[in-house]
């Protein structure tokens, strides 16, 4: 039998060297890919476009706030012309009119105060709620002149802005937080100078509604355009506080989270941070300073969740994942059945070898493969073929051999007897020619010589025919210890008249056997007949039984001489003697008859003065 060779296997070492050449480097193509797409989002949109886009907005609304700041300055100049006299001042509200989008896009209300800071004229926004002017002109004071803003107008000279937040000349509970756009404004004032004493005060609030309009645009191309929809645009003062967001919950709270403010309010130019939300939920932000004078000084902010941010590259890194695993699961496939394929046709060579050395020489496997391998599978095949020739040839030559040497054998133990036959024969025809006297004594002499060598040949005959294998005829199952107490008073005569002595020792208790009991006989007798030649005058041959192993045990012990060293190794071959006559077939046949009861016979220990036998046969039932 061919032995295992504790290895890896074809199949394992195929796949091992597809998952090293194809699967490794597709799965690091991969984590590469994703690595760098990542890198590259982060690079194009975080870093650029985030801040691109904080940048642009910003952008707008400064030049908003440039527009409205030029607007004021030409209705500046129309107010300085209407203070100085009653009839320009009758045209002021026409000309008011006439400057672009004033009333209907920049400003909610407009107010024109003269030097001793009577109101001389005031207009709400076109946009306002024309059902609520008569409450917006109930807030609307005769005299201003005990305001702040305007005593810093009259003192300072120029454009000056009022902080952003609800405006008391539009509406009333200004200690409310109001989440509408359009309820915050702010404020600008401006001098109207005078050829001569104090100059008027012209004040106007912005629209903050265009602000938030602004930032509402860029939410839209961040949802439509990006596929970003939980994106936020917001604008907070440099304290920190919300004045415009596209969430209007949060008009007029503090930036949050806490820990993102102080980066926003300290920025000089565009950038990008990150932050967590209250939720745990990571963001990313660009963000943008906005205007230049200290009121109106802003920052503009743009944050988008991670998981929408990066929302293409994960839907990418999920189906290359899906992919690299489909690829992995059809490439390990492949594999199996491609090393399946392969290992198959060496499988069938393997048996097919396991086969012939168990001496089935006829096997035959199928060419398949590939070209390789059936070349190989050819080759296997045909030494088989060659092998079972072999054999064939070698059988015959072993037959033939066979009888060669049975027929000499034959003939050397037949010509033994013949000769004292054919010595008496001739004697007696000499006798017979010549009328000697003692013919009839020759006579007599030759017809015992005949009989003893007839019986000769047929104790020959009968050797050569025990040899050809005759199975055991007729089983019986005994006692063993019953049985050789049989075979111990049928062979009293074997030995009598001999010094030597035989005692059976019997311990096999109620063992059983089935045998064949003239088969058995001839063992036992062909035994003791040797060991009694072998004993010397006055020795003692044991035949003693017991049970070992589940195995009824007969082992037969005399005092002889023992066996060579190179005898040991041949008594059990057909022809093999040490004495003198005998055909050498007796421990062969005993062997034979032994093996064919499914028990086994041996040599235990042989040396001068100790050579033993021992019969192991099965135990019946």
């Amino acid at each position: 039998m061919i032995p295992a060779v504790p290895a890896i296997s074809l199949a394992s070492r195929f796949l091992a060297t597809l998952v090293v050449s194809a699967i490794l480097p597709l799965s690091l193509y991969g984590w590469f890919s994703l690595r760098g797409m990542r890198a590259q989002i982060d690079e194009q949109v975080v870093r650029v476009f985030l801040p691109q886009l904080a940048a642009d907005h910003a952008e707008k609304i400064e030049a908003w706030l440039g527009r409205v700041d030029q607007a004021c300055a030409i209705v500046r100049e129309i107010a300085r012309r209407a203070l100085d006299s009653d009839a320009e001042m009758a045209a002021f509200e026409e000309q008011i009119e006439l400057v672009p989008d004033l009333l209907d896009n920049h400003l909610d209300l407009l107010l024109l105060a003269d030097p001793a800071g009577e109101v001389v004229y005031w207009q709400d926004g076109q946009r306002l709620d024309p059902n609520t002017h008569l409450r917006r002109a109930a807030l609307i004071p005769p005299n201003v002149a005990d305001t702040d803003w305007f005593r810093v107008a009259q003192e300072r000279r120029g454009l000056l802005f009022l902080p952003w937040g609800r405006s008391p000349y539009l509406h009333r509970g200004l200690d409310h937080r109001s989440l509408d756009p359009a309820r915050h404004h702010l404020g600008l004032v401006l001098d109207v100078p005078r050829p001569a004493g104090p100059p008027g005060v012209l004040f106007a609030l912005l629209r903050w509604a265009e602000v938030q309009r602004i930032l509402d645009d860029a939410r839209d191309v961040l949802a439509a355009r990006a596929k970003l929809p939980s994106a936020v645009v917001f604008l907070t003062s440099r304290a920190g506080l919300v004045q415009a967001h596209t969430d209007r919950a949060r008009y007029g709270a503090p930036l949050e989270p806490p820990a993102f403010a102080p980066q926003l309010v300290a920025a000089a130019e565009p950038g990008r941070t990150a932050f967590a939300a209250e939720d745990g939920a990571r963001w990313r932000a660009g963000f943008a300073p906005c205007g230049q004078a200290a009121a109106r000084s802003f920052v503009l902010g743009v944050a988008v969740p991670e998981g929408e941010l990066f929302a293409q590259s994960d839907r990418f890194e999920r189906v290359l994942v899906a992919a690299i695993g489909l690829s992995i699961l059809v490439l390990v496939l492949w594999s199996l059945l491609a090393s399946r394929a392969i290992v198959a046709p060496v499988r069938s060579l393997v048996a097919a070898t396991r086969r012939i050395a168990g001496g089935d020489l006829a096997v035959s496997v199928p060419a398949r493969g590939g070209a390789e391998l059936g070349e190989l599978a050819g080759a296997f095949n045909q030494m088989a073929a060659e092998l079972q020739a072999g054999r064939e040839r070698l059988a015959a030559a072993e037959r033939d051999q066979a009888w060669a040497e049975m027929a000499r054998q034959v003939a050397h133990e037949v010509k033994n007897p013949l000769q004292p036959m054919r010595m008496a024969a001739q004697l007696l025809q000499r006798a017979r020619a010549e009328d000697d006297p003692r013919a009839p004594a020759i006579a007599d002499r030759l017809a015992r010589t005949v009989l003893e060598q007839t019986h000769e040949l047929d104790r020959i005959a009968g050797d050569f025919r025990a040899f050809a294998g005759v199975a055991p005829a007729a089983r019986s199952v005994v006692r063993l210890d019953d049985w050789l107490g049989e075979l111990r008073q049928q062979c009293a005569g074997l030995f009598a008249g001999k010094v030597v002595e035989v005692r059976f020792e019997l311990g096999a208790g109620d063992a059983r056997v089935s045998i064949d009991r003239n088969a058995m006989l001839r063992v036992f007798v062909n035994l003791l007949q040797n060991a009694c030649e072998a004993a010397p005058a006055g020795a003692v041959v044991a035949v003693v039984s017991a049970v070992a192993d589940g195995r009824a045990v007969v082992t037969v012990v005399d005092a002889g001489p023992g066996f060579e060293e190179a005898a040991r190794h041949r008594m059990f071959e057909p022809y093999f003697t040490t004495k003198s006559s005998g055909t050498g077939l007796g421990l062969a046949i005993c062997r034979r008859l032994v093996e064919a009861h499914g028990g086994a016979i041996r040599l235990v220990r042989s040396e001068p003065g100790h050579t033993e036998f021992e019969i192991a046969l099965p135990v019946a039932g």
